[in-house]
């Protein structure tokens, strides 16, 4: 489980961005930039679902992670602007069709 502290750095990081831009990350980068290790990305990842339940993030799969300009075949999750519209971050999940 996530601390409250923790949570709230992935809602910021998700949320603050540059005006006119759409942020990437898949979930090794995203739990790197909010310092969480690497034994709880299952935790960021329910972390990252519950916040798409509950309106703050939409999903698509595939694209581009900007913080290592890696491509990913990956679910694209985007955190609500303030505006009603999308910005993109990026969480890894295995396929239904298995492993990478």
């Amino acid at each position: 489980m996530l601390s409250r502290a923790q949570e709230a750095r992935v809602r910021d990081v998700l949320a603050n961005h540059p005006p006119g831009t759409i942020q990437t990350y898949c979930l090794e980068h995203l739990a790197a930039a909010v310092k969480i290790p690497p034994g709880h990305l299952a935790d960021l990842a329910v972390l990252v679902r519950s916040l798409r339940e509950h309106g703050a993030c939409q999903t698509q799969y595939g694209g581009l992670c900007d913080a290592d300009a890696h491509e990913t075949d990956r679910v694209l999750m985007g955190a609500a602007d303030s505006h009603g519209g999308a910005t993109r971050c990026v969480l890894h999940e295995r396929r239904a069709t298995g492993p990478r």
